[in-house]
């Protein structure tokens, strides 16, 4: 770990490599673990209990069009000093499963700086565990746990990979997996591209990506 006791951008971890969902099997092995894909927009959350909260997207801009709360953001800090969580924040207004719009929602799946440290060098199932700790959730759906009303915590999927992604992409905000070795440890986010070396994704087509 390093100390982080200013703020600086970090480029969150971004799961480049793409997989066809037919290979998801030869995932399936208790190296990795997967999460639904929402579709919206990374974003990331630098808080220090003090400041007002800077929301940035993955390339080093300004999320525009935020609409939750500053009371809200901050009700999720924890610890002291600098904290950094990454999520997606859905602003594309799709459907959830219940064919309900499921818009301006902030879902967590990683974080990167705790009490003022870096996390470099942890594995993602410490990190996620930490996220696990500092966070009481209640059960909200098959592919988040609630936080607060408008943010959530990605679950888990721990195998049956194909069965899970046939299952989730009928829903229209989920368009696929992300799957991450559980012991695959954070490098430092100095460029857009990063960290990707322990995860992958496998998506429903779309007319916009290759696969």
């Amino acid at each position: 770990m390093k100390p982080y006791n200013s703020y600086s951008y970090i480029y969150p971890p971004r799961p480049e490599y793409k997989i066809l969902p037919d290979s998801l099997d030869k995932y399936d092995t208790g190296e990795y673990i997967a999460q639904a894909k929402f579709n919206g927009s990374c974003c990331e959350l630098f808080m220090d209990g003090v400041s007002k909260t800077m929301i940035k997207n993955r390339h080093n801009g300004t999320l525009t069009l935020f609409k939750l709360s500053e009371e809200e953001m901050k009700s999720v800090y924890r610890g002291k000093g600098h904290m950094v969580l990454v999520g997606e924040y859905m602003n594309k207004n799709q459907n959830d499963e219940n064919e309900k719009s499921w818009n301006h929602k902030f879902v967590i799946f990683d974080i990167l700086v705790y009490n003022s440290e870096y996390l470099v060098g942890t594995t993602y199932t410490e990190r996620y565990n930490l996220l696990k700790e500092i966070y009481e959730t209640k059960p909200y759906s098959d592919y988040a746990d609630q936080i607060t009303d408008n943010i959530f915590m990605v679950k888990n999927y721990e195998n049956n990979f194909k069965t899970i992604w046939e299952r989730i992409t009928k829903i229209g905000m989920l368009e696929g997996l992300v799957l991450k070795k559980r012991e695959g440890k954070l490098e430092r986010g100095t460029r857009e591209k990063n960290n990707m070396g322990w995860q992958c994704k496998a998506r429903k087509p779309n007319p916009n990506y290759t696969f």
